[in-house]
């Protein structure tokens, strides 16, 4: 079974926690432009700037897992993807740009010829 692309484990949840993240950053800017006052910043205090703060500690938290996991899936050691994780959207990039180990190892097991057999 040859995983790629959406099916891979951990990219699923990769976008799912990036797409909230833009919404949860772009949010508040929606909100107060639609304002009577139109506004271009919102200034949260109080329990809204906790829960804001919170649910992208959470977020950011869910996407290092599963870049850890992504990357782990290709063959690659979690370190590798820890650290490509600090380089944020480049390292994104270089992670996406990794050839599959697992693939490549897969092949090279398939195409092996089967030895020969000696009979004495």
């Amino acid at each position: 079974m040859n995983k790629t692309g959406l099916s891979r484990p951990g990219a699923i949840q990769m976008i799912a926690s990036a797409t909230l993240m833009l919404a949860a950053a772009v949010g508040p800017v929606y909100l107060a432009a639609s304002r009577p006052t139109h506004e271009w910043l919102m200034i949260l205090n109080g329990f809204p700037a906790l829960g804001m703060s919170l649910a992208g500690v959470v977020l950011l938290i869910l996407y290092f897992i599963g870049f850890l996991t992504f990357c782990s899936s290709k063959g690659y050691s979690k370190w590798l993807g820890f650290w490509l994780f600090f380089g944020n959207f480049p390292g994104f990039i270089a992670l996406l740009l990794l050839p599959d180990l697992k693939a490549s190892m897969r092949e090279q097991v398939t195409s092996a010829k089967a030895p020969c057999e000696v009979s004495v």
